[in-house]
Formats: C-alpha cells, structure tokens, sequence
C-alpha cells in the first residue's frame, strides 16, 4: 500500500457507510455529514484550479483529516462537471502526521 488511502477508505464504508471519495468531495465543497461530528473532521484548502473547454474544472486541495484521533495530511484534486457534480479526480497523498488516540483503561474494582 502506498499511502494510507486503502486503509482509511475501507474503515469510512465500514463505519459510516460511504468512502474516501464522498468524504474529500463533500469536504472541499464546505459539506460534512452529521453522522461523522465527534469521529472525523476535514480542513482544506484551494491551492490551484484549471478550467477545461467544456465547462468543467479540477480544483486541487490540500488539507488535514482526522479520524478518530489520527491526522492525516492530504492532497487531492476534485472534478466538478458543467451541471455542478462533483468527483474525486485523484488523492495524490495521504499520509499519517500525528497519532493521538488514547484508550481509557477501566480501574479495577476494589476488592
């Protein structure tokens, strides 16, 4: 595996029932679903863009995802059609920062 991208794509289907793909789109475009507050966040930001001839463009973002206490940093490139849809056009990176997860250990009961 190259980058992370198999990974994370997997365990966003697995959890909340769409991947990679949906999540940067919706996130470049100031969208996140409800379902993901308090598990995942998505910070991006333009960095360029380029207008084809039939009325599309691919914009490319970079930006920090975070899922479940562990960042990411990202790159991507996001196709929006003449009628306003919008794809995934690549993940150029996508490679793990920080890992902050902690896992709270339960005292034993007192005796």
């Amino acid at each position: 595996m190259r980058d992370a991208s198999d990974a994370v794509d997997a365990y966003l289907t697995n959890r909340f029932g769409f991947g990679l793909e949906r999540l940067l789109a919706d996130a470049s475009g100031g969208r996140q679903a409800a379902c993901l507050a308090g598990s995942v966040a998505v910070a991006c930001d333009p960095v360029g863009t380029f207008d084809y001839e039939d009325g599309g463009t691919s914009a490319l973002y970079q930006g920090m995802l975070t899922i479940e206490g562990v960042v990411y940093r990202f790159r991507c490139s996001i196709f929006t059609d003449a009628g306003g849809a919008r794809f995934l056009e690549s993940v150029g990176e996508l490679e793990t920062v920080r890992w902050d997860v902690r896992l709270a250990v339960p005292r034993a009961a007192a005796r």
